[in-house]
């Protein structure tokens, strides 16, 4: 028998090249990674010398397979002189009738690009054509009536070949050229009627003033660090009526943008518009508004907006007034997002607002929150201005708090006691969900002569979930949360240093059924509450076992690229 499987591993070894390419290429890649480790001709064939990510979709007619859709990724550094095989099989896919062609192909040398062959550009069955990586030319005519998505990333382009197929596929509705070299001319009265969904980055735009622009199927336009004139933007904008969601990003208008017109548009992203000194937005049906990132001082005036149901600012420039001239003609917001703000003082008074996500880099003298229907909480900045902030915060309706705090002054005992105070404050909440992130190389501190007068642990904290970036002591850390709150289901997030969970894993199994701890105390520790421990994980047991065997002299840093959830049960009486 042993004799038999030598001699078949010896048959297929002597094989030609051509023949093992035919088979590797109908095997999943994982079998080709298998295939490779028990066969050193398969190994050393240069076509396979690596591992592609490739896809195939297939159906068949009643003339035969025909290929759907096929996404294949090559490093073409690694395959060196195979160029021919590519050609080849680019071939054996348009005879297969291949409908959605999507190549990425990767090179740190523009030598190397690769150029499609002409016969791509005249096939009458591609409907969605997607490249990254290319020499883009085109020498012959273009055919592709079925064309309806065609997109273009990273490649080395002529001046012709981009508008050339531009001006022959006119039944195009998914364009997109982004980051192509040289920056391509686009000229916009050229592109499509029909086109919905259209995304630039890296062109040159050229609109004549007397041109019409004619794109009334568009319903996203997407520009990223494009050349335009501001009046060029403004005649795109307004020519397209129908547009429902309009995003620019890093475009160096000097003065302002002008956003009117657009009856149907429901979400606008400006981005790193880094010298616009004023917005003016007049969309009745405007829900999201993102700004983020500007460069100077930068008015935002919002006309007939009353329908905005999120705002997000992302900006050191935003100042006290413009954001109460916001709020206060907002009068439908549910969500407000603010980050990166250099604030002295944050006052929200607002009615409808249900999530509130607050981001502070420095420290405002004063934080006060009047939101009486506010269901979502998130804040991550300083100690302080959380103190002030929480002093003021209506708990009635709330159900998602978050907390991060990165100053290394976090634990002093004060501070636990409010925070305490206010985990008290939601008791009367059900299902409340508690996302917690440390930084601080110290810990949230409980100390033995403060337990004395600390009220009962808060029961209500449906789940609480936990991410660890940098501590000192692992094992006390959870001691002292659990003091505060007593969670149904507790989670360790990704990005967790590994160590926490070693430490708190330990600390669930090794408990005593009846400890002998806080005899003194009226609110005694977690160890006298928890009954039971199940343990949910979004990977096998296997992992966590190996994190939990890792040794305690190891200075190596691990992260955790998974969730670990505990399940707890806590007694309602102590023991």
């Amino acid at each position: 028998m042993e004799v038999e499987e030598e001699e078949q591993i010896h048959g297929i070894s002597e094989l030609p090249d051509e023949l093992l390419i035919r088979i590797l290429i109908f095997l999943p890649v994982e079998e080709i990674a298998r295939a490779k480790l028990v066969s050193k001709a398969w190994k050393n064939l240069s076509e396979f010398s690596f591992v592609p990510p490739l896809t195939f979709e297939q159906h068949r007619h009643c003339n035969g397979l025909s290929l759907s859709r096929i996404r294949l990724c090559l490093d073409l550094d690694l395959i060196g002189s195979s160029r021919s095989q590519i050609d080849s099989w680019i071939d054996a896919t348009l005879e297969r009738k291949v409908e959605q062609l999507d190549l990425c192909f990767l090179s740190d040398s523009i030598i190397n690009y690769y150029s499609l062959p002409a016969r791509v550009f005249a096939a009458g069955t591609i409907t969605i054509l997607c490249l990254e990586g290319f020499r883009f030319e085109i020498s012959g005519n273009i055919d592709l009536p079925a064309l309806r998505k065609f997109c273009l990333r990273h490649s080395r382009c002529d001046e012709q070949s981009v508008p050339k197929l531009i001006s022959s596929c006119q039944l195009i509705q998914d364009l997109e050229i982004s980051c192509c070299k040289p920056w391509q001319k686009i000229h916009v009265p050229e592109l499509a009627r029909t086109i919905r969904d259209l995304r630039l980055e890296e062109c040159r735009l050229t609109i004549c003033g007397d041109t019409n622009i004619d794109l009334p199927a568009l319903r996203k336009l997407s520009l990223g660090n494009i050349r335009c004139d501001e009046e060029g933007i403004r005649k795109l904008i307004s020519s397209c009526p129908l547009i429902q969601d309009l995003e620019i990003h890093s475009w160096y208008g000097k003065q302002g943008l002008h956003v009117s017109g657009l009856v149907n548009l429901q979400r606008l992203t400006v981005v790193c518009c880094y010298a616009l000194q004023f917005i003016e937005i007049d969309a009745p049906t405007l829900q999201y508004l993102d700004y983020r990132y500007g460069g100077r001082r930068c008015d935002l005036v919002l006309t007939c907006c009353e329908f905005l149901r999120e705002l997000i600012l992302y900006d050191r420039f935003v100042t006290e007034d413009l954001l109460q001239n916001l709020l206060s003609g907002l009068p439908n917001l549910e969500r407000l997002e603010i980050n990166d703000v250099l604030l002295k003082r944050i006052e929200i008074s607002h009615r409808q607002l249900k999530r509130l996500d607050l981001t502070l880099i420095t420290v405002p003298i004063l934080v006060k929150i009047d939101m009486p229907n506010l269901w979502s909480f998130t804040y991550d900045g300083h100690r302080m201005p959380f103190v002030s902030a929480i002093s003021s915060l209506n708990t009635s309706s709330l159900q998602e708090l978050g907390l991060c705090f990165f100053n290394y002054k976090v634990c002093s005992h004060f501070f636990v006691l409010q925070l305490k105070e206010f985990f008290g404050k939601m008791r009367h909440q059900k299902d409340m969900k508690l996302h917690l992130h440390i930084r601080s190389k110290l810990e949230l501190i409980t100390p033995t002569k403060l337990r004395p007068i600390l009220s009962p642990p808060v029961y209500n904290i449906k789940h609480l979930i936990l991410t660890i970036y940098e501590c000192r002591r692992h094992q006390y850390i959870i001691d002292r949360i659990l003091w505060m709150c007593h969670p149904h289901i507790l989670s360790i997030s990704r990005g967790t240093n590994a160590r926490f969970l070693k430490v708190i894993y330990k600390k669930f199994m090794n408990k005593e059924q009846h400890p002998k701890c806080c005899t003194a105390c009226q609110v005694k520790c977690w160890r006298h509450y928890l009954e039971e421990v199940q343990i949910d994980c979004d990977e096998s047991m296997s992992k966590i076992e190996r994190i939990i065997a890792m040794s305690e002299s190891s200075n190596i840093v691990i992260v955790m690229k998974f969730e670990v959830r505990f399940r707890l049960k806590w007694r309602p009486q102590l023991l």
